[in-house]
């Protein structure tokens, strides 16, 4: 499990995700409601991570090519 921080299209303010796939910077997630979110190539604060707890952290995966053909 990794810990990313990624944006929802024409925002400016990253959150904190946490994935099991392999993402880089500019790749495409989708988060558990089928929103399409950026990640970002910003460092996670795991101290934040730990105080917020890491079971609060919501999950997303890599949107995968075939998705994002259909748009």
């Amino acid at each position: 499990m990794q810990y990313i921080k990624a944006k929802f299209p024409n925002s400016t303010r990253s959150y904190v995700y946490r994935t099991e796939d392999s993402v880089k910077a500019s790749d495409m997630v989708v988060n558990a409601k089928g929103a399409k979110l950026t990640v970002t190539d910003e460092t996670v604060d795991m101290k934040w991570v730990e105080t917020y707890g890491a079971d609060k952290v919501a999950v997303v995966k890599k949107c995968e090519e075939s998705e994002v053909a259909h748009e």
